[in-house]
């Protein structure tokens, strides 16, 4: 008698959970307002980070309970307020990487008016965190050959953070007895963000496929 069949419903990358180990942040600095200030990155319109990770991706709505004279079996619930949670990105600690400590010190100088800050100046920015595919699927498609120029990573899922300003810089202890690495560690709090999934597999990281 034969044995059981097992079918594994979870063979392909199309039915694989996404892992959580592949990612990419973009920071998206927002240009000054009518005064025509710049942004904390001058001369820069975005740039790519590697993190180690990222935290504190998470929406939450209050409720209002309401009671109702006449119907007491059950109190109402309704929506209240939306809050967003504060991200928390880490990182090693690389030699001439100073952008976040940069950030922080152009907040401070838009809110006490430093030297270094004008009226137009912006210290927000939009940031876009992209889940990359594991294994890698490839980017050609079809009968595309696959080549160093035209390879991109496949986008899983990309959330997009707007508004996003520093609330704390962080460093970790320095210890000589520790085997461990420097490490930074930045807190973001944000206006909200919007979440969307990949769906071709045969389209690399471009907005289409979304």
């Amino acid at each position: 008698m034969a044995g059981p069949t097992i079918i594994n419903n979870r063979s392909t990358l199309e039915t694989d959970p996404i892992r959580n180990f592949r990612f990419l942040v973009t920071f998206k600095p927002l240009t000054g307002g009518a005064a025509g200030g710049g942004s904390w990155l001058p001369k820069q319109s975005k740039v790519t980070v590697g993190f180690t990770s990222v935290s504190g991706l998470s929406v939450n709505t209050d409720s209002i309970p309401y009671r109702e004279g006449g119907y007491n079996t059950t109190v109402h619930q309704i929506p209240g307020q939306t809050t967003f949670s504060p991200i928390t990105l880490q990182r090693g600690v690389v030699l001439g990487t100073s952008q976040h400590w940069d950030w922080m010190r152009k907040l401070f100088a838009t809110v006490q008016a430093g030297t270094t800050s004008t009226t137009g100046e912006n210290f927000r920015c939009d940031i876009e965190i992209e889940v990359l595919t594991h294994p890698i699927a490839g980017s050609g498609g079809g009968n595309v050959e696959l080549t160093t120029a035209n390879y991109k990573d496949h986008v899983s899922a990309r959330f997009q953070v707007y508004n996003a300003w520093p609330t704390s810089v962080a460093y970790s202890d320095l210890n000589a007895g520790d085997n461990a690495l420097f490490v930074e560690q930045l807190s973001l709090v944000h206006e909200g963000f919007d979440m969307k999934w990949g769906q071709d597999l045969t389209k690399a990281g471009s907005a289409a496929q979304f």
